[in-house]
């Protein structure tokens, strides 16, 4: 996700006049983390704070690359947690008895960042599946 531009999107939409990370898009992995980091270098100050990844640059701040990689830390840290509950809410259901089936959008998203036919591919991935699984809970 840092590769694929997260730094620069949360850039966009850091506010340091809201602190509260508990509501709406500030509660979405990645927020909070580089909230701190954003605190202490604001990606609008200056060249030297700008969106740039630390690792990527060359950064010879030490105290700014050890923020970005304790951001970071944290971001996998939240992601593994938000996983292993996400994990055992799925195993949750599963005891109750709810017959739960997998459907991987991935190619679908393949297709549209390749910019290449995907509505083929969602049919028959994602949205043939669906109605089949709605269609046997209605039986």
């Amino acid at each position: 996700m840092l590769e694929s531009g997260m730094l620069e999107e949360l850039a966009q939409f850091y506010d340091p006049t809201k602190e509260d990370f508990r509501v709406g898009l500030r509660k979405a992995i990645g927020v909070p983390e580089f909230g701190i980091y954003f605190k202490s270098y604001p990606p609008w100050e200056s060249k030297e704070n700008g969106t740039v990844p630390p690792a990527k640059e060359g950064c010879n701040n030490q105290a700014r690359r050890a923020a970005y990689e304790e951001a970071v830390r944290e971001i996998k840290h939240s992601t593994c947690r938000l996983a292993k509950r996400q994990i055992w809410k799925i195993q949750r259901l599963r005891e109750s008895g709810w017959e739960l089936k997998r459907l991987d959008g991935t190619a679908t998203f393949e297709a549209i960042m390749k910019k290449k036919e995907w509505r083929s591919i969602w049919e028959k991935e994602v949205l043939e599946p669906s109605v089949k699984a709605v269609n046997r809970f209605f039986e």
